[in-house]
């Protein structure tokens, strides 16, 4: 360490100083000019007088150019800066300047001190490469000085040097910095500046001598400590903590070490919420247990002091752990019952809190310290903050009544403030403290949040299978009816050529029933009881077909983006009502942006490690195909999107709407073992998540269908008939048929009689014979008159008093194995196949049909 700077003079030579052969030759050229005058003639006087003063003049002509160009300057102005010379001069930093060729331009005393020369000698000046020499380490530091100052930047190194500068001791520390200078004379210089440090290292190596002596003693103590930032990270624990919960302390150092690891039964609650008043250091008692590594349990008592800054904001705590386990030692019996309780306190499943006469919450347990507010909310901690405001009244009635001691009071399910959707059921009994104490009333609290939720999804469910049995039920009603106007118009039109006006009418007729069979069919789409046509379908290919069709629909105003997945895993369901669903999605999309938008159907593959990640009702595990359908429109309330997919719900104006859109989205959906979810909020747009299952095909499964599928704007109103018992009616594209007679002996059995009558007056008219029954029990009855043998066909209605079809058919193939039947129903074909023994064959023909359907149907039957 360096001793007192001599006060020697610095060397400076970067001063400029006056110049005595140029005062020389002014003096000769005054003197000359006045032996002149002596010498000549008076009359040469006036001549070398204007000589001298215009010389003169141009000499200060010269000077004032000079001066302002910089060139020339006086003596006063470098004058300004004696005060900036004097603090550097008189610097305990060595400072150093050095030209470009490493000349010495200035030394102030304390850098000559470190050179341990003569003060004001230059000679005796070293550079600082020559200065720092020794090992290995000192070089490098200063070579990377060195080259800083060629380059031209600044630079600074901390560099121990042994023994120290000019005899300062056995070693000294010092901090060289380096930075480039710029000069008036527009060259550059370097500046060198050195200093001691070595003062400050020793102190701060002893301050960290005793830094690391109280850490021992900390490790050491018989007592726990930690300390944890406000966010439950711990950022300290000492070594008899970590002992007691069977870490080590080295691996605590490699990772971020959280309270909730150390904590047991959701502890970590209490520690969260300790408030205190800004500026102030608040210290509480808690007991608790801690979980050691392999997950047993610790009981303890913490002393766990928070400070809070100006603002609230709690600090760093820290926090002395005291061993409370039998192993600890101390009063058995007292100590083990405080442990006890505060395990039964901290344990317990219910939410425990003692409150004061006025509603002020005292004490709680881990599970209540979950009801309260983030450790950083403002204002007292009291009951009525943690209830909604609308069952505040009831809550401070029941409060009342345990206060008052009146009893205990009936339990009370409120909403909680705060996080939306949160709910509890509160129970108040009287403390039986004196009434001194602090504490009035003890309050049980049990949250209600899931079992909320499952309550609204099990009564959204039973609302929508109800909705969805009286939709089917009016629906296959509905079918019944809308069956008698086709038939029956189908052969009032045979009746009168294409060109009688009366053959108009009847096609009207025809055509509005068709569009009532539509609505049925979405209804019976809502209630799952559609006929659907499932076969193995790629979405990206089918997206990818309906790409034209859905810019058509929504318009130019909408932006359409299709993103497709990679590789897509294929899945079964029915193509068709695949694209109305799109369709219906886009349509509602684009009236929700009036003004346009951006319409974005995604999809992708969603294995079953993923499903936990979505929140959607109803949705089990396994492998998905999703699609999301999303828009930038107006968005939805929760209030609206609670009831979307309800039948005839719509909030288009009237004349835009059926509401049987989402209805039958859903059915289709659900009818297809995937499910629906909708998140939407008002001005941010709405989107639509579809999860179809994943399908692996089997041998025997039919192929995405290619060109020649038809699509949803194709799709006749009529689904096919035909096909066998478990497979699908649409396998094959079947050739038209021409001769549409026949003949042989029909079976009828139908309970509508309108229904019953079209069938019997279409079949007669192809040639058939038709027996006629109005239900199960009639059709055994009429084989009793009519040998079953004879009997080619049966076409027979699923629901219907007394017997119904599927039972029917048990009864004739017990007397026929190899006997025919079709069924017509409004139902789907699902809704009764799980009714008939396994393996049992029989087609399908869906109501309502046209005669045309119906004879094609028979023929192909009976051929």
């Amino acid at each position: 360490m360096l001793k007192e700077s001599p006060a020697g003079p610095p060397i400076d030579r970067s001063q400029r100083h006056g110049s005595p052969v140029l005062l020389l030759l002014v003096t000769l050229v005054v003197v000359g000019s006045v032996l002149s005058l002596a010498i000549l003639e008076e009359r040469h006087h006036a001549t070398v007088l204007t000589l001298f003063l215009a010389g003169f003049a141009a000499l200060g002509v010269l000077a004032a150019f000079l001066y302002a160009v910089g060139i020339l300057q006086f003596a006063g102005r470098a004058s300004r800066n004696d005060i900036t010379k004097a603090i550097v001069d008189g610097a305990e930093d060595g400072q150093l300047v050095l030209d470009r060729e490493g000349k010495v331009l200035y030394a102030n005393a304390s850098y000559q001190a470190f050179c341990g020369g003569v003060p004001g000698r230059a000679a005796s000046i070293r550079p600082v490469e020559r200065l720092f020499s020794g090992g290995s380490d000192v070089s490098e530091a200063i070579y990377r000085l060195a080259q800083a100052a060629r380059e031209g930047r600044g630079a600074t190194e901390i560099i121990r040097l042994v023994p120290a500068l000019a005899g300062g001791g056995p070693y000294g520390w010092y901090r060289v910095r380096v930075r480039p200078l710029s000069r008036a004379e527009g060259d550059t210089a370097v500046h060198w500046r050195v200093t001691d440090i070595t003062r400050d290292r020793e102190k701060h190596e002893n301050e960290f001598q005793e830094l690391q002596q109280a850490i021992s003693y900390l490790d050491s103590a018989p007592a726990g400590f930690f300390s944890a930032r406000p966010e439950g990270r711990i950022l300290y624990i000492n070594a008899t903590l970590a002992d007691w919960l069977d870490y080590d302390l080295a691996e605590i150092a490699d990772r971020d070490l959280e309270i909730r690891e150390i904590v047991a039964s959701g502890g970590e609650a209490l520690l969260a919420h300790v408030q205190g008043q800004p500026g102030a250091v608040r210290t509480e008692t808690i007991d608790l247990d801690l979980k050691r590594k392999g997950g047993q349990r610790l009981p303890v008592r913490l002393l766990h002091r928070v400070a809070f800054a100006a603002d609230g904001t709690a600090g760093v705590s820290r926090t002395l752990v005291l061993n409370r386990s039998a192993e600890a030692g101390g009063a058995e019996g007292l100590r083990d019952a405080e442990v006890r309780f505060a395990r039964l306190f901290n344990t317990s499943p219910f939410a425990i809190a003692t409150l004061s006469r006025s509603g002020g919450i005292e004490t709680t347990n881990a599970r209540f310290a979950g009801f309260l507010p983030g450790p950083q909310a403002a204002g007292p901690r009291d009951l009525m903050s943690l209830i909604a405001p609308a069952d505040r009244p009831r809550i401070e009635a029941a409060f009342a009544t345990a206060r008052d001691g009146a009893g205990e009071s009936e339990p009370v399910d409120v909403a909680l403030s705060g996080e939306a959707g949160r709910s509890a059921r509160f129970f108040f009994v009287p403390s039986g403290a004196s009434e001194r104490s602090d504490e009035a009333v003890i309050a049980y609290a049990l949250e209600t949040t899931d079992e909320k939720k499952l309550q609204e999804q099990l009564f959204q469910s039973m609302k929508m299978n109800a909705v969805g049995q009286l939709a089917g039920g009016v629906a296959h009603d509905f079918n019944n009816h809308l069956q008698a106007i086709v038939g029956f118009a189908d052969l009032l039109a045979g009746n009168f050529r294409a060109t009688d006006p009366r053959h108009q009418d009847v096609m009207q007729i025809k055509n509005s029933a068709n569009r009532a069979k539509s609505l049925v069919r979405q209804l019976l789409a809502f209630s799952r009881q559609q006929t659907l046509l499932p076969e193995t379908i790629d979405l990206g290919d089918r997206l990818g077909d309906l790409n034209a069709m859905l810019k058509r629909s929504i318009g130019p105003n909408v932006e359409l983006d299709i993103r497709h997945g990679r590789d897509l895993w294929p899945t079964f369901a029915d193509p068709a009502s695949f694209d109305n669903m799109i369709i219906n999605l886009a349509v509602n999309a684009r009236d929700a942006m009036p003004e346009g938008g951006r319409l974005t159907i995604r999809t992708a593959n969603v294995p079953a490690a993923d499903t936990d990640e979505y929140d959607v009702e109803g949705l089990k595990r396994g492998d998905y195909v999703v699609v999301d359908v999303a828009d930038t429109g107006t968005g939805m309330s929760p209030e609206v999107r609670r009831k979307i997919f309800e039948p005839f719900f719509t909030t288009k104006e009237v004349g835009r709407g059926t509401g049987l859109g989402l209805s039958s989205v859903y059915g289709f959906v659900t009818q297809s073992n995937g499910s629906i979810d909708c998140v939407s909020e008002l001005g941010k747009g709405t989107t639509f998540r579809i999860f179809l299952p994943r399908h692996v095909p089997r041998a025997g499964d039919l192929l995405p269908a290619g060109d020649d599928t038809p699509s949803a704007s194709e799709m006749p109103g009529e689904a096919p008939a035909g096909g066998e018992a478990g497979t699908p009616v649409a396998q094959a594209e079947k050739p038209p048929i021409a001769d549409l007679t026949g003949t042989g002996t029909i079976l009828l059995v139908e309970d509508e009689d309108a229904v019953r009558n079209f069938g019997a007056r279409a079949l007669r008219s192809r040639g058939y014979t038709v027996i006629e029954a109005q239900s199960g029990v009639d059709a055994l009855h009429q084989l009793e008159t009519h040998a079953i043998a004879d009997i080619d066909l049966v076409v027979s209605d699923v629901v219907m008093p007394e017997m119904d079809g599927p039972s029917l058919l048990r009864e004739l193939r017990a007397r026929k194995p190899e006997i025919r039947v079709i069924f017509v129903s409004g139902y789907a074909e699902e809704a009764f196949r799980k009714n008939l023994p396994e393996g049992q064959q029989f087609d399908f023909l869906p109501k309502p049909f046209s005669l045309k359907q119906l004879i094609e149907a028979v023929k192909r039957v009976m051929s």
